[in-house]
């Protein structure tokens, strides 16, 4: 309670808390219905529509990665905002008006990719914030900001369907367009402290890339890295698989998937609260590792279930699993790259897309040969595996920490 009057107290958090929740509302908003916008409105074969999001996914790791290092060393992170949401605005406005292939492909590896940096570049600003208003509340607030991305994703689906219903693909992508300039416009409003250590030398300089390259080599960044694939990897399939299980296997109706997804998303909000509080107490690390052995949980009773009702009981573990990952993940990685919030959080960012993609992957080649009940028998041997990779930067007595203001070293 004491982490939410915070925010309700600071102006500058109450802004961002907006600028998360429509950052968290626009992707609520899109995300589930790009696919069905490719091929419906712009003709997409299964195939071309694959390429056109992995590229656009692609482009936006590549280009958040390389305005991470430079928001960590100059002054500059509220810009990168405020140019990632004009980007974005600009994009969905393309997005409404036009079917193109071509021209849809050029803007999302362009103006598209360029807008992913806003999300991970929220969170380091509202980290920055936090930490010189409410430093002893860190992980909880955090958490809460966090809890409002999965808010907004309960929302956000619901609208869509109302806005394309009346407007079509145009009118929701012009909302969205809306919703990121009043994003760019409520940063712009927030007073935040991005004084850099002098000295830090240009971002394409060598012994910058030199840093980097030793950061993304030190074996706790690794293996946190490859543990939090592991995860994303097994809740995508599992996420994936769930509605073809219950509807082909279990003869279930849209009802029951709806039920599960509405459960499941409706305790993820108080349970990334709580884990905030327990993170605060215990740490970060040991809560992620926890994730595990829920995911394990849960995945492992998966297998058994024979109705919806019983797969809607044990949402409990899926949603534990689901706000670990999502929710304390991200300040898992802000307190494994101190001094750097942009990098982490992009690097935390960068690792959902990746796992998120693979998991999508993996979740149709598994199901299409195997079976679903292959797919969640592989969801429960991933969740183990991130669970066995958290263990073995302790268990190797590897840690990162600060020298020189910008090197890393294991």
């Amino acid at each position: 309670m004491k982490s939410l009057l915070v925010v309700l107290r600071s102006p500058a958090l109450l802004l961002l808390s907006v600028c998360i929740f429509f950052i968290g509302l626009g992707y609520g908003l899109t995300l589930p219905f790009m696919p069905l916008f490719g091929v419906e409105r712009a003709g997409m074969s299964p195939l071309s529509l694959g390429i056109f999001m992995a590229c656009g996914s692609l482009s936006g790791i590549i280009i958040s990665t390389l305005f991470s290092r430079l928001s960590d060393k100059k002054p500059v992170r509220k810009w990168i905002i405020v140019g990632s949401c004009v980007s974005a605005s600009v994009g969905y406005v393309f997005y409404a008006n036009t079917d193109s292939y071509i021209v849809l492909m050029l803007v999302s590896c362009t103006f598209m990719a360029l807008s992913f940096s806003a999300f991970p570049q929220l969170f380091a600003l509202a980290r920055e914030v936090v930490e010189r208003e409410a430093s002893e509340d860190v992980t909880v607030v955090m958490a809460v900001l966090r809890a409002l991305v999965s808010l907004a994703w309960i929302l956000g689906p619901v609208m869509a369907s109302f806005i394309i219903y009346q407007f079509s693909y145009t009118g929701l992508f012009m909302v969205v367009s809306l919703m990121y300039m009043l994003v760019a416009v409520f940063v712009l409003m927030i007073r935040a402290d991005e004084s850099r250590e002098p000295g830090g030398g240009t971002e394409l300089s060598s012994d910058s890339v030199r840093s980097f390259k030793r950061l993304l080599m030190a074996p706790q960044i690794v293996f946190s890295l490859l543990a939090f694939m592991a995860f994303e990897l097994a809740n995508t399939m599992g996420g994936i698989v769930t509605p073809l299980y219950v509807t082909q296997e279990l003869q279930g109706g849209k009802l029951d998937v709806g039920m599960i997804s509405g459960v499941n998303a409706a305790l993820q909000v108080p349970t990334m609260i709580i884990l905030g509080i327990l993170a605060k107490r215990f740490g970060s690390i040991t809560v992620m590792k926890c994730a595990g052995l829920f995911g394990v949980a849960y995945f492992s009773l998966f297998l058994f279930t024979q109705s919806g009702w019983q797969i809607i009981a044990i949402q409990i573990f899926s949603a534990i699993f689901i706000a670990i990952v999502l929710g304390v993940g991200m300040t898992f990685f802000q307190d494994l790259v101190p001094k750097m919030t942009g990098t982490a959080t992009t690097l935390y960012n960068n690792a959902n897309i990746i796992g998120s993609m693979g998991g999508g992957l993996l979740a149709g080649a598994v199901g299409n040969y195997f079976g679903f009940k292959i797919v969640i028998a592989c969801s429960a041997a991933l969740a183990f595996l991130g669970f066995v990779l958290l263990l073995v930067p302790n268990a190797n007595k590897k840690v990162v920490r600060h020298v020189g203001g910008d090197t890393y070293e294991s």
